[in-house]
């Protein structure tokens, strides 16, 4: 693991774990160190739901989802729509917020707050199928 990545891991142990099994998820035992998996039992049906890891260590990482019943992983939760990894959530600011706020990087924290705020979009998508601005679906962008 990367020194670079240990902050924003060690972020995403401390606050978002506990969010999620906030919301009902059971985080999973997984043999990939890439991969944390969470699985819940909502409303007659299986969320489920890994946070991945970039896999050299660096402070990147995303939400796959899908429905293991079903057998799929049809998306992504990220900072924005697209396929690239620059769409991660990650520490880096993108060039324009740079040159806004003159800040090179966001802090653990700001990451955090960004997912959680997020992450009813993914609540949103499992209930009703409908892709919010940070949803990626392969299908629709394929």
């Amino acid at each position: 693991m990367s020194s670079k990545s240990k902050p924003l891991r060690d972020e995403v142990k401390r606050r978002f774990y506990p969010f999620v099994q906030g919301r009902g998820f059971i985080r999973q035992k997984s043999q990939d160190p890439y991969f944390v998996i969470f699985v819940r039992e909502a409303n007659g049906r299986v969320d489920q739901f890994e946070l991945q890891w970039d896999k050299s260590w660096r402070p990147y990482f995303v939400l796959n989802f899908g429905s293991p019943e079903r057998g799929e992983q049809p998306g992504r939760l990220q900072r924005r729509r697209g396929g690239d990894q620059w769409n991660w959530f990650s520490l880096r600011r993108p060039w324009a917020k740079k040159l806004i706020s003159g800040k090179w990087s966001y802090s653990p924290g700001q990451v955090i707050d960004e997912v959680i705020a997020a992450f009813d979009e993914l609540e949103t998508w499992w209930s009703t199928g409908i892709a919010g601005p940070h949803v990626y679906i392969y299908e629709l962008h394929a």
